[in-house]
């Protein structure tokens, strides 16, 4: 059969089965969120069983960001070079087997290092989905399956911290906390096999282009500048978690100012690389435009208020209040309904034409609100309640979901077209990038806090009160993105952000 006969042949059972593709998609996407969210709610339980330290724990979360972060733009590019399905599968057996390990280990220290393969495992994989989403279907059915990403992820986040509660605390088959790893395997196999069954195999439209002479060639990638971008990333957040057990050492500041004339050559690099007609890994073009800066920098500033506040209240909780791990997922619930319940009011703001900017300024304005709640419920003289945080908690997730729904489609309307594929990824890097600073600097402070002789309240309370400053400067820094009036159908159309809730929180 001639290849033209082939491809005749196939294209019918794609048509039928790419409905099957993206479930296979969405697979690989739950197995992250769920993986991170539970985590990070029984993270003081693994950080118990496993007689680690509180600086242990930190790295549990940051370590797994950080690795995400660093690589998540040269994942995406892995995808573009030795295509898309190859490396969907890569990523997906990696984090399979990373999970299996993370249960299985007998320390502190394997965890981490578990953890931070898990991380470099899911930059491979998460971006691979929406190109292939892209390939399998036509214009008019695209926008239909994007949208089925919102409610499954969104349901998979309420229900993470509610299931790695009730695995840890419920004690299944005798595995405890190991069973919240476990639950990777069964989704992993089932993600491996669909991908294999039913995605299309497109190594071979990857070839084409070797990358010389001509910036749509991607077969070359971009290793001095990925080096230069992870190393920039490390030498912030390696002091940032351990200066505190150290006894902040002349290293950790000298660490951090290094990382300013990495970021400078990194900038050289791919200024040089673009001139030479070659693919960049940071398209220098977004980091000219002024307004697209504002935007990465509301979204760091937020990310690390987010995640630091999650973080703390989860060891605040847990620790200084008697939760178990299935309770303390359970007090999250008003935070997680009320981020589904902001995104559909938000949403239906800018239908009827409302300033985009408005929009976000107003949940960051929410957000803040919610983090003074917390303060004055830790506050008094009463053990904490879930009744107690039911109000903040909601306050935190309607300004959680007010952010998110037009932030990505307002940084994404200050970008050309072509340019809108690296912009996504960048968005999403330095999301990740705030998740780690935020667990390596809040954390910090929290357990600082707590080393000096106040309680976990007292630790909690100046951890929310600095996420309440960022979040305000947060605020500020929005004035920056003002520019043309940007609705919800203006501008290049949005990847799905992987929301705070979906990346590791």
């Amino acid at each position: 059969m001639t290849a033209p006969a082939r491809q005749a042949t196939a294209a019918p059972a794609i048509g039928r089965l790419r409905w099957l593709a993206l479930a296979a998609i969405l697979t690989t996407h739950c197995m992250d969120l769920l993986d991170g969210m539970m985590v990070n709610t029984v993270a003081p339980v693994i950080r118990t069983g496993l007689h680690g330290s509180y600086l242990d724990l930190q790295w549990m979360a940051a370590g797994y960001t950080l690795a995400f972060a660093s690589l998540l733009i040269t994942g995406g590019r892995l995808g573009d070079i030795f295509g898309r399905r190859r490396m969907l599968l890569v990523g997906t057996v990696g984090f399979t087997l990373a999970s299996l390990l993370a249960g299985l280990s007998v320390n502190a220290e394997m965890i981490i290092i578990v953890r931070i393969v898990q991380g470099a495992c899911a930059a491979v994989m998460v971006p691979q989905g929406l190109g292939i989403m892209r390939e399998l279907f036509p214009p008019r059915e695209l926008p239909k399956a994007i949208g089925m990403m919102g409610p499954v992820v969104g349901l998979a986040a309420i229900v993470a911290p509610v299931l790695g509660g009730a695995l840890a605390t419920g004690d299944l088959l005798g595995l405890g906390w190991r069973a919240v790893f476990f639950v990777n395997v069964p989704l992993g196999v089932a993600a491996i096999v669909g991908t294999l069954r039913f995605v299309p195999d497109d190594s071979s439209d990857n070839r084409a282009g070797d990358g010389s002479g001509d910036r749509t060639g991607t077969r070359r990638l971009d290793g001095i500048g990925t080096v230069l971008a992870v190393g920039a990333m490390v030498l912030v957040a390696y002091p940032l978690m351990q200066g505190r057990t150290a006894g902040w050492p002349a290293w950790c500041f000298v660490s951090m100012a290094a990382s300013l004339p990495v970021l400078a050559v990194l900038g050289l690099h791919q200024s040089r690389r673009n001139r030479a007609g070659r693919v960049p890994l940071i398209e220098p073009a977004l980091v000219r435009n002024g307004r697209f800066v504002a935007a990465l920098a509301v979204g760091v500033l937020y990310y690390v208020a987010l995640s630091g506040m999650m973080f703390a209240l989860m060891v605040q909780l847990q620790t200084g209040h008697g939760f178990t791990a299935l309770g303390a997922g359970l007090a999250m619930l008003p935070w997680t309904l009320g981020s589904a319940v902001g995104s559909a009011v938000a949403g239906a703001m800018l239908a009827r034409r409302w300033s985009g900017l408005r929009t976000l300024q107003g949940g960051l304005a929410l957000l803040v609100a919610g983090a003074v709640g917390v303060i004055a419920v830790v506050s008094g003289d009463r053990a904490v309640t879930t009744w107690q945080l039911l109000v903040p908690l909601v306050l935190l997730g309607l300004g959680m979901g007010g952010v998110l729904t037009p932030y990505f489609n307002l940084a994404l309307a200050m970008v050309s077209g072509p340019e809108t594929g690296a912009a996504s990824g960048l968005l999403n890097s330095f999301q990740q990038l705030g998740n780690s600073i935020g667990y390596a600097l809040l954390g910090t402070v929290f357990f600082s806090v707590l080393g000096t002789g106040h309680d976990v309240d007292g630790a909690l309370k100046v951890t929310f009160w600095l996420a309440a400053g960022l979040l305000a400067l947060a605020c500020g820094t929005a004035v920056l993105m003002r520019g043309r009036r940007t609705g919800p159908h203006q501008g290049p159309a949005a990847v799905r952000p992987r929301t705070p809730v979906d990346s590791q929180v």
